[in-house]
């Protein structure tokens, strides 16, 4: 939740500020303040700056131009970093740390100890008694912590989604003979270890991560590594199936890995001479075995530096799952070359789909719970706006204004937590489609008054857009069974699609007509089109329209979207599809039986329905 400074507080509450006022205010401030005249000369620094910048006390500040003196610390190449950085990590890295109002700037500064640091920049203007502006005062408030959580955020998501790419495009007529030495270098797990090493590397924000083979020979196989330099990386290839695993960890490591030991120590383990060089003094390892068929098959290694902190008991049990989602994957292997040619596929599209599932819910677990608080924080911080504008509303228009200003922060950033909370939400739906477990709250309902419940939820966020409803007229009916959230997702999907398509001065035209026993809903934009090559993959899972950004909605849904829409539209009895000419637009429209009388009936009932 955000909140004013005492230098605003002291603004807000006096309306000018004498310069007694002004030096007692910066003296106990804990934020870095710099106050300037009218032509950006500096006055004065307070305590808590001259720290941040890392000035000596003696320093010849005061009347110094306030943008050279900035731009002798500003870090330039890092600007545009700054700015590439999606919002939503932002969001949940600086959630409650930040003023009344947003900043006006976000900074890189390089300090003369060489350290690199991140600020956010208010600009505040100091008024003399009769009302006329006399100083300017910036404050600057460290980020660095947070920005870096924030950038460390965005990693995992893209090692996440990276994960799940690779394993869902796992080709299914590869040749799945397994090598003599080890199967942990079966060319379908090689598609998806390195994936699986990023994750960990990645989350952890650890140093390096190798995953390791023991070979039927005894000699000990290098799979894949993340964090290692290209040289080093040449060293292990070229040690792989040469190198005993005393030599790699010492016989002591060994012994207790061969007894499924999970090893968390910088004692005991002793690197050959070549291998030891890599490594600090100071390093801490974490080791976790890969047993497969009850014998040691491998282990993964995940160096930390010892200022980098320990190993926190959530990071070993992830470290444990990817070892163990490893093992799977070669035991699938396995169970596909015992097995008849035609047995053998159908059993790994099977397996390779659990393993997808078993990854996007952990994938939607690990995102969900950071949004838990935010969603809670943000929702209070509305609450509390919304009791202060009724509050100053009759006081002053301008204060009134200020209030409308601060709440802009807030709805992106609620925006933000909603767009990540559907994407999570795609991710579960997704999951129980392909483990058969989606559960429909099947209800009687009125499908015309879904279609008017759709267009009216949509038509505030987007005020200045048109919908065109052609439908029956209000007396009229049309009575379905169907689980009445599914259905309004289906719609929800297919409005947002219509308006990110067409041009903003263009409408949108929603359409709802019967045949017969049949109800059809359309949404028709007058858009680009779509090409007949596009068409033909639109409701596929995963897939993404070309040109498609990640900062757009539509990314976010992983491309799951219209393939969730087609889902569950044929989990009751119905189907989708989009006709569309490049240049002239795109209807995209689904079908739904009409309830029989007897069916009309029915009270509500929960049906778990199976995928296909």
């Amino acid at each position: 939740m955000s909140h004013a400074s005492p230098l605003e507080k002291a603004i807000a509450h006096n309306g000018t500020l004498t310069l007694p006022e002004l030096n007692a205010v910066l003296d106990v401030l804990p934020d870095s303040v710099i106050v300037c005249d009218r032509e950006g000369k500096i006055l004065q620094i307070n305590a808590a700056a001259s720290q941040l910048f890392e000035l000596a006390p003696d320093s010849p500040y005061q009347g110094t131009s306030y943008r050279q003196f900035l731009g002798s610390y500003e870090l330039h190449d890092d600007q545009q970093r700054l700015s590439s950085i999606e919002q939503w990590p932002i969001n949940l890295a600086l959630a409650g740390k930040v003023m009344s109002h947003s900043p006006e700037n976000t900074l890189a500064l390089h300090l003369p100890s060489g350290r690199k640091i991140y600020v956010y920049v208010w600009r505040f203007l100091l008024p003399d008694t009769h009302k006329h502006i006399a100083k300017f005062a910036y404050i600057f408030r460290n980020i660095t912590f947070r920005y870096q959580k924030a950038l460390h955020l965005q990693r995992v998501q893209q090692a996440v989604l990276t994960l799940t790419q690779a394993i869902v495009q796992v080709p299914s007529d590869m040749d799945f003979t397994l090598p003599k030495e080890t199967p942990l270098l079966s060319p379908r797990l090689l598609l998806v270890a390195q994936q699986l090493v990023d994750v960990i590397h990645e989350i952890l924000d650890c140093r390096r991560v190798a995953l390791w083979a023991l070979g039927s020979t005894g000699y000990m196989h290098y799979v894949t590594g993340s964090g290692f330099t290209t040289e080093q990386e040449h060293r292990r290839r070229r040690d792989s199936g040469h190198l005993l695993p005393t030599e790699l960890a010492g016989e002591a490591v060994m012994a207790r890995l061969q007894s499924n030991e999970v090893i968390i120590s910088a004692d005991h383990i002793h690197f050959s001479s070549e291998y030891a060089r890599e490594f600090g003094s100071e390093d801490r390892f974490l080791i976790v075995p890969l047993f497969l068929e009850q014998r040691l098959a491998g282990a993964l290694i995940i160096t930390k530096a010892v200022l980098e902190s320990e190993y926190l008991p959530e990071e070993i049990e992830l470290v444990k799952a990817v070892a163990a989602q490893v093992v799977l994957v070669v035991e699938c292997i396995l169970c596909l070359q015992e097995q008849a040619e035609t047995k053998m596929k159908a059993r790994m599209l099977q397996e390779m789909n659990h393993i997808t599932t078993d990854f996007l819910t952990l994938a939607s677990h690990e995102l969900r719970t950071p949004l838990t608080g935010i969603f809670g924080n943000l929702q209070l911080a509305q609450r509390r706006l919304k009791t202060l504008q009724c509050q100053v509303a009759e006081q002053s228009e301008e204060m009134e204004t200020r209030v409308e200003h601060v709440q802009q922060p807030l709805i992106s950033a609620s925006q933000s937590a909603e767009l990540q909370q559907r994407m999570i939400n795609n991710l579960i739906d997704d999951a129980h489609l392909q483990s058969n477990t989606l559960s429909l709250c099947v209800e009687r309902c009125d499908l015309l008054a879904l279609v008017k419940d759709a267009v009216a939820r949509k038509q505030p966020f987007l005020p200045k857009r048109t919908i065109i409803l052609e439908c029956l007229p209000t007396e009229h009916t049309v009575p379905i069974l169907a689980d009445v959230e599914r259905i309004r997702q289906v719609l929800t999907t297919y409005l947002t699609n219509a308006f990110r398509s067409a041009p903003a001065r263009h409408p949108i035209s929603v359409q709802l007509t019967v045949e017969d026993t049949i109800a059809r809903v359309s949404v028709h934009d007058e858009g680009p089109g779509i090409s007949l090559e596009e068409q033909a993959h639109l409701w596929d899972r995963f897939y993404r329209a070309k040109g498609s950004a990640v900062q757009h909605e539509l990314d976010l849904s992983l491309g799951l979207g219209l393939y969730l829409c087609r889902a569950f539209i044929e989990l009751h009895h119905g189907n989708v599809g989009v006709q569309s000419t490049a240049g002239q637009g795109a209807t995209f429209w689904f079908t739904l039986p009409i309830a029989r009388s007897t069916e009309a009936n029915m009270g509500r009932s929960s049906a778990l329905v199976g995928g296909s």
